[in-house]
């Protein structure tokens, strides 16, 4: 699944109502008691709560692959999901059995509420420009699930009948934390060996593996683990300062590309080489400190090269990384950038005449 699957489906999710055609709810108590469950088509619900739920499916599906939105593979076709898909959508004992795993392997201390809809996209044909044309002949069925955690209303006043008192708290739905679309979306069309897995911490979610029987092995990792990773890698191959503002640079320009969406090991060591880096151990160093995990290019495009000392921050856009330098000036080392341009200090310009920028160490 690519980025422009991405956008594509949650392009369609959100704006066409008839993508969406019944949902079912449940919610689910801190002792893990389902309270209330309901089906209901997506049409009938009111204009506001309509709004509400197509966000949240919005939400569900992220903004970019390798950020809360991972495609994880699968070994073998979800029968009971791909049949699932097809359910009358009225009654509620048609998702007994997917409610009652969710029960039995989700981990929660607060309630929460859970939405399985079934997506319907008439996926349109493109032109040879890229020009979306009528509705083709291809139809896309999936099911997009979304875990909304609930939590107490502040306490606050307001105006009653005669008084103004403290209100009573209420529970209140937040935003989708965990979820999945299946089959995912993928080259404009389904793929059934594939899940599009929502979460901050998917290496988190024991009830995904445990729905779609992922090996620990192709679960995927967050973008934190995955950024500790990546420093890991760079900080044991010994570069220069220089050799890494230019490594994250070619990183950037990388996921800027329209459809790369994980920075694989040969292309890390590509870049490093054209940066100057000895990459002779780079394989073994890469096995050792990532592995076989995916690395997003989410997780390692920065907008910013930022350099720290004991005493200074340097802070610089990441396309402009090749302005940074280092040099030795009377035996010291300094790192340098150049003052063209408006010099500021806290907002307030200086003139730049006799500035010899060190960055601040001393």
């Amino acid at each position: 699944m690519e980025k422009s699957d991405l956008r594509e489906i949650r392009k369609a999710v959100k704006s066409k109502d008839n993508c969406i055609s019944w949902v079912y709810s449940l919610y689910v108590d801190p002792d893990n008691n389902p309270s209330w469950e309901n089906v209901t088509r997506l049409a009938d619900m009111e204009d506001a709560e309509r709004f509400r739920h197509l966000d949240m499916f919005a939400k569900t599906l992220g903004t970019g692959i390798g950020k809360e939105s991972f495609p994880v593979m699968l070994s073998d076709h979800q029968e009971d999901f791909l049949e699932l898909r097809h359910a009358a959508g009225r009654d509620t004992a048609e998702f007994a059995a997917f409610r009652d795993s969710l029960l039995e392997n989700y981990t929660h201390t607060d309630p929460y509420y859970a939405t399985l809809a079934r997506v319907i996209y008439d996926v349109p044909m493109k032109a040879g420009d890229g020009r979306k044309l009528e509705d083709g002949d291809q139809v896309y069925e999936a099911l997009l699930f979304s875990i909304c955690p609930a939590s107490l209303s502040k306490p606050v006043l307001g105006f009653e009948i005669g008084r103004v008192a403290e209100l009573d708290r209420r529970w209140q739905i937040g935003r989708p934390v965990s979820g999945f679309l299946y089959p995912a979306f993928s080259d404009r069309g389904e793929d059934r060996n594939q899940v599009l897995v929502h979460s901050k911490s998917p290496e988190n979610e024991d009830y995904l593996r445990m729905l779609f029987s992922v090996s620990e092995e192709g679960q995927p990792v967050g973008i934190k683990t995955q950024k500790d990773m990546f420093a890991s890698l760079l900080d044991q191959m010994d570069m220069s300062l220089e050799c890494a503002a230019a490594i994250s640079e070619g990183i950037s320009e990388k996921a800027a590309e329209e459809d790369v969406t994980v920075i694989g090991k040969e292309m890390v060591k590509a870049i490093a080489s054209s940066a100057g880096a000895d990459t002779g151990a780079f394989d073994e160093i890469y096995d050792d400190t990532i592995g076989g995990v995916q690395i997003s290019a989410a997780a390692v495009s920065e907008q910013y090269v930022t350099v720290k000392t004991d005493s200074a921050v340097i802070r610089i856009p990441t396309d402009r990384a090749q302005l940074i330098e280092t040099r030795c000036i009377d035996g010291r080392e300094y790192i340098l950038i150049p003052a063209d341009g408006t010099v500021t200090v806290n907002g307030a310009a200086v003139t730049s005449g006799g500035i010899a920028i060190s960055s601040g160490i001393d």
